[in-house]
């Protein structure tokens, strides 16, 4: 499942990333200089956001997929969706999956609660109920599957999440990239981590230097159209960072500009932190040969959590 909606698929917002125009592709730019203790500051904010998405995504517990027809959930092991017995009775309830809506019918002998604290009597419409001390979300993986996750509001990880490891800050990974788009833009289908595959608009690929190499990275257009997405791969993962890709979100030109690609504020996907998830996998080109030794690291195991 992602978040980033609902739990957050993807980060890395940062206010300093400026865009330059009107240069021509025979000439490379630099980025514009920054101030060095705002620019800290801006890194400080996104790691403490890094940090809070923690106390989102470690809680998740389970995730099941949800199918057409009734999906009962509860401790009985021989259900569709089991959940811990400690904090559910055999049968909780059951959702009822016809397309794309999706309705929750409560067990006659066990209170099922909506998110404002209702008791839900009676058949309804809800993608997030709450069953106990667990809350379960219905999400949306693309290709009309549908999931159903369970977020224990009792984990340690949600008052206390543990801090993010990253790099320091360094001004040799913050680089200028010229927009070269795709006309079209490409329908791209990718593997993710659930076994399906997740499909997204390519709208093009980001061309910059590193080392005095050129390197490109394809770029995924966002909903809002005001960032690009980026998912890659370097010889960091595995070792210093999560194995499977990380993610950089520079600021949406138009073909031929110029944005600033920092890696100092690569993310992690969801799938770094919890194996109940969504994520869809970096695309096989989005795989650099340099060792990007910016942004956060991976995750070392937290004991109590």
């Amino acid at each position: 499942m992602e978040r980033r909606a609902p739990l957050r698929l993807w980060v890395g917002v940062f206010s300093l990333a400026a865009v330059v125009t009107g240069c021509t592709r025979e000439r490379w730019p630099s980025p514009p200089s920054v101030d060095p203790s705002a620019y800290e500051k801006e890194h400080a904010a996104w790691l403490a956001g890094e940090q809070a998405y923690l106390s989102e995504i470690l809680p998740v517990i389970g995730i099941w997929p949800l199918d057409e027809g009734a999906n009962s959930f509860g401790s009985d092991r021989s259900l569709p969706i089991v959940l811990p017995a400690t904090q559910v009775p055999a049968l909780a309830g059951t959702f009822h999956r016809v397309g794309n809506s999706v309705t929750v019918v409560p067990a006659a002998d066990f209170a099922l609660r909506t998110t404002d604290g209702a008791t839900l009597d009676a058949e309804r419409p809800l993608t997030s109920i709450l069953a106990g001390p667990l809350r379960l979300d219905v999400t949306d993986a693309g290709d009309d599957r549908r999931w159903v996750a369970a977020t224990d509001t009792t984990h340690p990880a949600v008052t206390a999440p543990p801090p993010v490891p990253s790099y320091p800050v360094d001004d040799r990974w913050r680089v200028m990239a010229r927009f070269d788009a795709f006309k079209p833009p490409k329908r791209m289908r990718v593997p993710d981590v659930r076994g399906g595959s997740m499909e997204f608009n390519a709208v093009g690929q980001l061309v910059f230097r590193l080392g005095g190499e050129q390197r490109r990275l394809t770029a995924i257009g966002t909903k809002t159209g005001r960032r690009f997405a980026v998912w890659f791969k370097d010889r960091t993962n595995g070792s210093t960072t999560y194995g499977g890709y990380r993610v950089v979100k520079p600021q949406a030109v138009d073909d031929g500009g110029w944005t600033i690609l920092d890696f100092n504020f690569a993310s992690n996907p969801p799938c770094a932190y919890s194996s109940f998830t969504t994520c869809p996998l970096s695309p096989p080109e989005n795989r650099l040969p340099d060792a990007v030794e910016a942004g956060l690291k991976q995750l070392p195991s937290v004991r109590g959590y």
